[in-house]
């Protein structure tokens, strides 16, 4: 009796630490891709005559050293300083510019999907954070303004105003 006892107790501990260790190997996977997904700029488009309605948002995405680039290029309209590119790809609010200087809040839209992971297929499923962006300005003969982003603050809301 006191066998077979041992016996289903051994078999348990097995049992536990090799759903244990498969489990844990599967978590450190995910845990040690070291990945970014960022804005890198943002540049409004000029015409002959004007700046047009289109802009062009480059998103940096880094996986464990490797940088990749992914583009959106869209018509954009405006509404009480809410900036709307694309079909809800990217909201941009209270873009405000100063010399050399912009600050914006930047929110990730419903339709924008996941472009980091179509740049690596190695990159887990993850969600972006809206955040408030300083800018300075880049200078460049294809843009009337393209503004480089520096620094980010992650927002408390991920929902553009309306």
């Amino acid at each position: 009796m006191r066998f077979y006892r041992l016996l289903i107790i051994l078999i348990s501990f097995i049992t536990f630490f090799s759903l244990y260790n498969c489990s844990n190997a599967d978590d450190e996977l995910v845990e040690s891709t070291q990945f970014e997904c960022k804005v890198d700029t943002i540049s409004f488009l000029p015409d002959s005559t004007k700046i047009s309605d289109e802009v062009e948002v480059v998103f940096a995405v880094s996986l464990e050293g490797e940088t990749k680039y992914f583009s959106v290029l869209e018509k954009y309209i405006t509404n009480n300083r809410l900036i709307t590119i694309g079909d809800k790809l990217i909201h941009v609010n209270d873009f405000t510019s100063k010399g050399d200087k912009a600050t914006f809040d930047f929110y990730y839209g419903e339709n924008l999907g996941p472009f980091c992971m179509e740049l690596f297929s190695a990159i887990p499923m993850h969600t972006h954070d809206a955040f408030n962006a300083e800018a300075d300005r880049v200078d460049s003969d294809k843009n009337t303004g393209k503004w480089k982003v520096r620094k980010m603050k992650t927002l408390s809301s991920n929902d553009p105003p309306e």
